[in-house]
C-alpha cells in the first residue's frame, strides 16, 4: 500500500478512496459533520435579521 497519512489525525491511510481525500472516513465524516453545522441557517438568526432590519 502507501505511508500516506491522514491530514487530520495521522493515522496510515489503508484503501483507495481515503487515500485520494488525504483522510479517512472517520475523519471525513466529522470534518463535514463540523462544516455543515457551521453552516446552517438557525430560525432565531432570521428572526434577529428581520427584528433589525425593521428598527
Amino acid at each position: 500500500m502507501s505511508n500516506q497519512r491522514c491530514k487530520l489525525c495521522g493515522r496510515k491511510l489503508k484503501n483507495w478512496k481515503s487515500i485520494q481525500r488525504g483522510m479517512g472516513s472517520i475523519c471525513e465524516n466529522r470534518y463535514l459533520d463540523k462544516f455543515y453545522k457551521s453552516q446552517q441557517i438557525t430560525l432565531e438568526s432570521i428572526l434577529n435579521d428581520k427584528t433589525k432590519r425593521e428598527r
